[in-house]
């Protein structure tokens, strides 16, 4: 008997070591306010509107099923550790919830490896055009969960009524950007899962093959940000970013792609040739040959751009609705703007996808950053200027910057 006690506990150490991690725990304050957050399995309508082809002959229903039996482990992840995830964002950026409730959104598939605002998360894969990109494993999605949860707590000086944090939404590095508010976040997330996840998992997941094709932001962000921007409650985001000069290498580094090389303009046009100077949209809209409206003239500066409409789009549906004219499509696409966006289904360049307008803060044509009116030619060293050119944005050629 004292023998299988013996080997009974020698087990139970080992078993204990294997599962044992690294975790570095940091004394938080868990007396802020979070939110109430819902993980919602019953989104068929946003799924079939992301991808209303698809469900001609398929059935929503029964993906939603699917969902449903292979949300375990995130689900789980959340119950045990979701207002955690939420106290450790607020203590790590400097900021403040804002939102007193909303969804985590668990669908099979969407377009990109999820979303911040609306919070969608894809258990199935990553749908573009015909390919389906396989899920990632368990431990990267759920630092996908925590990234997109940055994601979403860096949206939340907008909410702020009081605009007591208007300088951080002025600042050049909170553009939501390829290089900026999304290596924000993945700063962000990266610390939150240290503190969650433990060191050990959050280092084998931003490793993955998944995450090392992802994000794309990883040059700049391991040259910029990791290692380097160390956050702790005493020294959060905030602090980093305020404590960051507008015209700094890194602003210059992260500093949004331009169309091509030229020299810098002394006296930039405040618009675009045949569009309205004060859109909020930015782009007008054509028919082509077949009778699709087709994006004409897009302004890069304004919210259209922004969220991923391109020159030479072709509008397919706003919300999987048809659309007539450019009234009509306006007319949409205001209807769901404000309730999480508007999902506008386009054929580009032989490709059908999908993208999501919806609120941004932009900084106006004005300013500076937009023009580099800080920076001498030879000034920086520009060797991430080439890395901007060279690129490859998804669905669309890198000479369009």
């Amino acid at each position: 008997m004292i023998k299988r006690l013996i080997i009974f506990v020698l087990v139970l150490c080992c078993v204990s070591s294997v599962s044992a991690q690294n975790v570095d725990y940091t004394i938080f304050e868990y007396d802020g306010f979070i939110p109430i957050v819902h993980i919602n399995k019953q989104a068929a309508s946003l799924q079939s509107s992301l991808f209303p082809d698809m469900y001609n002959n398929r059935s929503v229903e029964r993906d939603m099923k699917w969902v449903n039996r292979n949300d375990s482990v995130l689900s789980g992840f959340w119950s045990e550790k979701g207002d955690t995830i939420l106290h450790v964002l607020r203590e790590l950026s400097g900021l403040e919830w804002y939102e007193t409730e909303f969804d985590i959104y668990l669908i099979k598939f969407y377009t990109s490896k999820g979303s911040g605002n609306p919070v969608i998360l894809p258990l199935g894969g990553i749908h573009n055009g015909s390919l389906i990109e396989a899920p990632p494993e368990s431990f990267c999605q759920k630092l996908n969960l925590i990234y997109q949860m940055a994601k979403r707590m860096l949206d939340q000086p907008w909410r702020d009524e009081d605009s007591s944090f208007l300088s951080i939404m002025s600042h050049p590095l909170m553009n939501q950007t390829l290089f900026r508010r999304d290596n924000l976040a993945m700063l962000l997330a990266l610390a939150t899962a240290n503190n969650v996840m433990g060191l050990d998992l959050t280092y084998e997941a931003y490793e993955s093959d998944f995450w090392e094709d992802k994000f794309p932001g990883r040059t700049i962000f391991e040259t910029y940000f990791k290692d380097k921007w160390v956050l702790s409650p005493e020294y959060p985001l905030l602090a980093w970013v305020e404590g960051e000069q507008w015209n700094s290498k890194l602003v210059r580094a992260t500093r949004i792609p331009r169309r091509q090389k030229k020299a810098i303009a002394t006296s930039p046009e405040s618009f675009v040739a045949g569009l309205p100077i004060k859109g909020q949209f930015g782009f007008s809209v054509k028919y082509d040959e077949n009778n699709y409206l087709e994006v004409d003239k897009i302004d890069m500066y304004r919210l259209a751009y922004a969220c991923g409409l391109r020159e030479g789009d072709k509008i397919r549906r706003v919300d999987n609705k048809y659309i007539k004219n450019q009234k009509n499509l306006i007319e949409k696409i205001f209807q769901t703007f404000d309730d999480g966006g508007s999902t506008l289904r386009l054929i580009r360049q032989g490709e059908t996808i999908d993208i999501i307008i919806q609120p941004l803060l932009l900084p106006s044509w004005e300013d500076d950053i937009y023009f580099d009116e800080y920076y001498e030619e030879n000034e920086f060293d520009t060797s991430y200027d080439t890395l901007l050119d060279n690129y490859q944005y998804p669905y669309e050629d890198s000479s369009d910057y």
